[in-house]
């Protein structure tokens, strides 16, 4: 007899049916994933390709304690400072690190002013770029300390030096000291500024280019200023970077020309505690140092306070919540279409801190016909049997794979499950699989009783509405 009510004995849904998991995505090597940007058509610049491929990240990122391997060439941002109030205290991503650095065009021979160094990466890209002089302006006298010894300690003096390339750490003191005196072929400020850097215009050489971030009704756009033959400046927007401001002090010297209004020096004693904090809190602002269009930065916050999918942990450790942000950013780069990359973050999740979420969406960035699709659903439900998600997945499979019958308990399984923001798909789901093999009367039953419980879904409404006039 048929019955529209969804049984609690799942005996039918035999895991041991389901194929194991042959293949295991993780992060690749940064210069893999620089080769995998270019195939994208998102790297076409090959010598800027060539030089990411050879400078890592995660070498400039605050010391991790926890073993992650590859964490450099994820797409989640890496702290180099230990106060992540301070601005500009995160090394961006690669791919808005390539975009940047393809936009500007460097050349070997060119004279770089970089306003707000990232850690020294970006000085290091630079570098390897072909500079002949690189001008750091590190607004906070302690941090341009420490990135003296840093840079040091990598031993990328001997290799500045090597390269012929003049390195210099300066802070806002060095506007006022050399007016007019050094010019320079690309000036990249990587804070954002409330106006035009008009002081800084005297700093460019002929057709030399300022790239800036300026706000613009609570956006940061990134603009490319170009000093012409004719000393006119050009003007143009070219993408929102959304960064933190650069601050007051600067601001005041860059864009008005006023006298320098030195701090007191901050000195903050890097400890275990405070980097683990930078760590955990390093992607709390998801599209901060973004670079893109509003629809790609909409869809990264939606994902990040979406409350369809809770990884809850208790007591949290550092390991979960890398594994949370890299969970994050694998559904981000789903949601695109990039579903290669989606994967390897899912992947990396699920070793560094096996979750079900993670192993769900890893099965769905497989094809259909690929048996990891179906084999990381089997362990996502071993993993939380209680992972309702999973479940209706695996029933969405099996319709598409013209097993309507073998669907219905995987349905009916998601339906009784504890953990399953989304119950309604699997009621819709459900219905529609009776329909599918015209058991029309538990259709009617299924979304009867689905309407009682979810009686705003409009879809769920309409199935019923529908079914109740083939019943007349």
């Amino acid at each position: 007899m048929e019955n529209g009510s969804p049984p609690h004995d799942l005996s039918n849904c035999d895991l041991r049916t389901l194929p194991e998991i042959i293949s295991w995505p993780s992060l690749p090597s940064q210069a893999e994933s620089i080769d995998k940007l270019s195939e994208m058509g998102a790297l076409e610049n090959l010598v800027v390709k060539d030089v990411l491929s050879i400078t890592p990240r995660e070498v400039h990122s605050l010391p991790l304690s926890e073993n992650i391997d590859n964490i450099g060439s994820s797409s989640l941002k890496l702290p180099w400072w230990i106060d992540l109030e301070k601005p500009n205290s995160l090394l961006p991503g690669l791919f808005e690190t390539c975009q940047i650095f393809q936009m500007m065009g460097v050349s070997s021979g060119n004279k770089i002013l970089l306003i707000g160094p990232r850690g020294n990466w970006w000085t290091e890209i630079f570098l390897h770029m072909g500079a002949s002089k690189i001008n750091i302006i590190e607004i906070d006298d302690y941090r341009r300390e420490i990135l003296k010894n840093r840079w040091k300690n990598l031993r990328l003096d001997i290799v500045s030096k090597a390269l012929n390339c003049d390195i210099e750490w300066n802070g806002l003191e060095y506007f006022s000291i050399n007016s007019g005196k050094d010019l320079y072929d690309r000036i990249l400020i990587t804070g954002g500024l409330n106006c035009m850097p008009t002081q800084l215009f005297n700093k460019l050489k002929e057709n030399g280019e300022i790239w800036a971030p300026i706000g613009n009704n609570g956006e940061t756009i990134l603009h490319r200023i170009t000093k012409s033959f004719s000393e006119d400046i050009d003007n143009q927007n070219i993408a929102i970077w959304d960064v933190d401001m650069l601050g007051s002090a600067a601001e005041n010297i860059i864009c008005h020309g006023n006298k320098i209004d030195k701090n007191d020096i901050c000195i903050i004693e890097e400890s275990s505690e405070l980097i683990r904090e930078a760590w955990l809190n390093a992607n709390n602002n998801p599209t901060k140092d973004r670079i893109g269009p509003n629809s790609l930065l909409k869809i990264i916050k939606e994902v990040w306070e979406s409350t369809d999918i809770l990884l809850e942990y208790d007591n949290i450790t550092l390991k979960d919540s890398i594994a949370k942000d890299l969970f994050k950013m694998g559904n981000v780069l789903q949601k695109i279409g990039i579903f290669e990359l989606a994967a390897e973050h899912h992947g990396t999740s699920f070793s560094i801190s096996p979750s079900a979420e993670s192993a769900c969406y890893l099965g769905m960035t497989f094809p259909i016909n690929n048996d990891d699709s179906l084999a990381w659903q089997r362990v996502a439900i071993e993993t939380d049997p209680n992972f309702g998600e999973s479940w209706n997945e695996i029933g969405e499979l099996m319709i598409k794979k013209g097993m309507i019958d073998d669907s219905i308990n995987w349905f009916r399984g998601a339906i009784v499950s504890k953990n399953y923001s989304r119950r309604s798909e699997a009621w819709i789901n459900l219905t529609r699989a009776h329909m599918e093999i015209n058991q029309t009367l538990s259709a009617f039953f299924s979304a009867q009783k689905a309407v009682e419980m979810f009686p705003d879904n409009d879809e769920l409404v309409e199935l019923l509405t529908y079914l109740g006039e083939d019943l007349i």
